[in-house]
């Protein structure tokens, strides 16, 4: 999932760190990809250990599942614990 500039904005803690980052993201954004410098970036050559990401994904997406049903669960039952 990408993040947007909004998203990315919101991170920040006050209004001048999301100023500051407004201005690299706008900087970055208008850099042409010939102007990037990836000399100090080793070529990578061995891709054998290499793996699929999607096992990976489909189980983080399989256990947060579980936590907000979880999550869920705890709130009701703490909510029907409240004397009205």
């Amino acid at each position: 999932m990408l993040m947007g500039i909004s998203d990315v904005l919101a991170l920040a803690k006050t209004p001048e760190k999301r100023e500051e980052m407004k201005a690299r993201i706008l900087r970055l954004m208008e850099m042409r990809d010939e102007d990037i410098d990836f000399s100090d970036m080793p070529p990578i050559r061995d891709f054998s250990r290499f793996k699929p990401l999607k096992p990976r994904v489909d189980a983080m997406r399989e256990h947060n599942l579980r936590l907000k049903a979880e999550r869920e669960r705890q709130k009701a039952m703490n909510e029907s614990k409240v004397p009205e």
